[in-house]
């Protein structure tokens, strides 16, 4: 089973490979012992082996009036691997290209309630890799404080920081004393990386964070509402934005 299941992974079908390990256990034969250990209709085993002679996996030779057919050394089947890794390295570079043209759409995505905004969270985790740049405007300390929030935050934080992201965040002044609790939690946490903070007086936009080519806004309340925009633009824009505060904002 585990010998049709890798051939199965690298192309074959069922019935090719379930006839290609026939062959080889029985040794040169003609179609009828194959029909009946493999248990296959006749007309699957003959395409079964004709497509395996396309590939290159069986041969057959003449005796008489009937074809007698032998499997290839398993050998061939890496030959038959470096074949096609061979065609999709020449072909990678477009498939990079095309790539690049997707991931510079354009789109945006909302999400509403505390279910929804806890998935537009999570769209972070699952589309920024670890170690990543993670910068942004905090989600208004000074103002947003229910058990709901509190509760929010303290799931995330800890997948986040579990991704060991390079965290920057700009809070309001007002929020300072706010923010030192909230780093007391990383404490407690043993967090890998906490975000370095810094303050503005009064100024900062509030629940904003930037992520590659996203940006999440977010606004709390008794129905919280987020919204993900997707576009390269409209991100470097925030991201020029947000370092030209951080330069300015006091640690």
């Amino acid at each position: 089973m585990l010998a049709r299941a890798i051939l199965e992974d690298i192309g074959l079908t069922n019935a090719q490979s379930l006839v290609y390990l026939t062959l080889l256990e029985i040794g040169e034969t003609t179609s009828g012992p194959l029909i009946e250990k493999t248990k296959l209709q006749n007309s699957v085993v003959y395409n079964a082996l004709y497509q395996l002679i396309d590939h290159g996996l069986v041969t057959f030779i003449l005796k008489g009036k009937h074809k007698s057919f032998s499997a290839v050394d398993p050998y061939i089947l890496t030959k038959m691997l470096d074949e096609k890794r061979s065609k999709l390295q020449q072909i990678l570079p477009d498939l990079r290209e095309r790539q690049k043209m997707g991931s510079s759409k354009q789109e945006a995505r909302i999400f509403k309630g505390w279910k929804g905004v806890y998935s537009a969270f999570l769209s972070i985790i699952e589309i920024l890799p670890q170690k990543a740049e993670y910068i942004g405007f905090a989600a208004g300390f000074e103002e947003q404080f229910s058990e709901k929030t509190q509760e929010f935050f303290g799931k995330f934080h800890k997948l986040r920081a579990d991704m060991n992201y390079n965290m920057k965040l700009i809070a309001n002044e007002s929020a300072r004393e706010q923010v030192k609790k909230q780093l007391n939690v990383y404490d407690e946490y043993s967090y890998k990386r906490k975000p370095e903070f810094r303050f503005v007086p009064g100024f900062a936009p509030i629940g904003v964070i930037i992520f590659g080519d996203h940006v999440l806004e977010i606004a709390f309340g008794e129905s919280p509402v987020a919204v993900i925009i997707t576009s390269k633009q409209i991100a470097d824009s925030h991201r020029k934005f947000f370092y030209a505060l951080w330069k300015i904002a006091k640690k």
